[in-house]
């Protein structure tokens, strides 16, 4: 009978969820799942947050930046009825 070394657990696998949010938390998971639960959950819980918190950072940038005014600009192009793609930029 063979007795096994104990496995290292590192916290460098925080990084995945860090640099690749939701991806990087179910990879880190799928890794980590049997060997190590709470590791686990702690890397598919920080990219679900980490995530949600960039998701809600690029929607108020978009709401109250005036050179991408997305919504304004929809406004305007819904009411004249013509969908095409249209670019617009302000060069101060």
């Amino acid at each position: 009978m063979s007795i096994k070394p104990p496995k290292i657990k590192s916290k460098w696998w925080y990084a995945l969820p860090i640099f690749l949010g939701v991806i990087g938390g179910v990879v880190g998971w799928f890794a980590l799942k049997y060997d190590y639960r709470k590791l686990a959950k702690n890397c598919l819980i920080l990219g679900v947050i980490l995530t949600v918190i960039e998701a809600l950072i690029f929607i108020i940038f978009l709401m109250f930046s005036e050179a991408l005014s997305i919504i304004t600009e929809f406004n305007t192009i819904s009411q004249t009825d013509d969908f095409g793609i249209q670019f617009k930029f302000d060069i101060p």
